[in-house]
């Protein structure tokens, strides 16, 4: 018998889809980046390609806007979880994944950035 209880949501703040063109490194060396997907005070998704490449489990995450000056250094984060995605071209060899983190200790001009990057930046 099949479960169809939905698990109970941890989450405390809403995740709100963000428009294109919003990234975050999750990895620094090597530099890999990601598309954030969705994003809320606690925390975001991210999808990125790793090219089979092993990542390291990073501390922290910066979030920038593609042609634009928004920059947020050093998030310090958690990974909750990441996992391999359906891709729209099953032959590629190319491999997305998702990763999703929490948002841990935050510095004070960084709640600041990131309530502007949610009240305009996302639909």
């Amino acid at each position: 018998m099949k479960n169809t209880e939905r698990p109970v949501e941890k989450r405390r703040h809403h995740r709100l889809q963000t428009i294109d063109g919003i990234y975050a490194i999750i990895n620094y060396k090597p530099t890999i980046f990601g598309q954030i997907i969705n994003i809320s005070k606690d925390g975001m998704a991210v999808r990125y390609s790793s090219n089979g490449r092993q990542l390291n489990v990073p501390s922290e995450s910066d979030v920038f806007i593609i042609d634009s000056n928004f920059y947020i250094e050093k998030i310090q984060i958690k990974i909750v979880s990441d996992f391999e995605i359906g891709d729209k071209f099953p032959f590629s060899s190319q491999k997305n994944r998702q990763r999703c983190f929490q948002f841990r200790q935050m510095k004070s001009s960084q709640h600041f950035q990131l309530d502007y990057l949610l009240q305009n930046y996302t639909k």
